[in-house]
């Protein structure tokens, strides 16, 4: 079991959730959405990986909208949208508040507004973020500056039908599952680089794993394998509460790895059903 660990601690996932409903502000929550246009929100959210903290600088959300007015029918009569994407596609930019996000401050079900906005009708193709360069990771309470690869300051990410949750017409929800453990390369005892890896996920098509672990000296990882991927969560320290989101499948292997004092690794199934969390109760750690 020991040689799952560092495996596990490699493939932490953070997690963007992305709704496109947009509420304003408050005053503006009971307005219709302008003809022509959707309503979208963003929130920020964590599944974290073994650092003190990952800072990440964000400036910039935006979105690639392709109009309904692009919008035809194919031979079947299904909706299909011109072939000429950058010719029909709109990039509208929403409001966000700029600035440095301690990723493990959103750990295990935790979410935060990033960013909201009205966007034009239409099919939303793309996903754009803009980083600033205060980026960093603390590693035993020293901070160390994550340089952006390639000095490339966006990240993309392509956005298909079935990553999108459809609440309405005119209201649209995606979540953002930033992989910290592959996104994080550590070059030398003091170099880091940034190297962004998202994807997508809809909570209603897949499936969660929550719990507790004990004790918290055991310094537990708790990671869920499933449909070939592998998800992360570190217990909270005061009460070892845990959540993983985004898992695909009908089962997954949940691997518990503990990195201090002796206390012994435990593994097991669980089953799996889209929409809904599989609660393992408390697991205690014997050494």
């Amino acid at each position: 079991m020991k040689h799952l660990r560092l495996a596990a601690l490699c493939s932490a996932v953070l997690l963007f959730v992305l709704s496109i409903p947009f509420a304003c502000q408050k005053e503006k929550d009971s307005n219709k959405v302008p003809e022509g246009q959707q309503r979208v929100r963003i929130f920020l959210s964590d599944n974290p990986v073994n650092f003190d903290k990952v800072n990440v600088d964000i400036r910039q959300v935006i979105v690639q909208v392709i109009p309904d007015s692009c919008r035809g029918r194919d031979n079947n009569g299904n909706d299909c949208y011109d072939d000429d994407e950058y010719r029909c596609s709109v990039w509208d930019t929403l409001d966000i508040r700029p600035g440095v996000y301690n990723l493990l401050d959103l750990s295990n079900g935790t979410d935060t507004l990033l960013a909201n906005g009205f966007t034009i009708a239409g099919r939303i193709n793309k996903i754009k973020l803009v980083l600033g360069t205060q980026n960093s990771v603390v590693v035993d309470s020293v901070s160390y500056p994550l340089t952006l690869w390639n000095n490339n300051n966006t990240v993309t990410i392509q956005v298909r039908g079935q990553d999108i949750d459809e609440v309405t017409s005119d209201e649209l929800q995606l979540w953002l599952d930033f992989d910290a453990g592959a996104s994080i390369v550590k070059v030398s005892n003091n170099r880091f680089v940034l190297k962004p890896k998202l994807k997508l996920f809809v909570p209603a098509r897949t499936a969660g794993v929550k719990g507790k672990v004990l004790p918290d000296d055991a310094r537990a990882v708790v990671s869920a394998v499933a449909n070939g991927d592998t998800l992360i969560a570190i217990p909270e320290r005061h009460d070892g509460r845990f959540k993983i989101r985004g898992l695909r499948g009908s089962s997954a292997l949940v691997l518990i790895n503990a990195t201090r004092n002796g206390y012994r690794d435990t593994s097991f199934t669980v089953n799996l059903q889209a929409g809904r969390d599989t609660d393992v109760g408390t697991i205690r750690l014997r050494n």
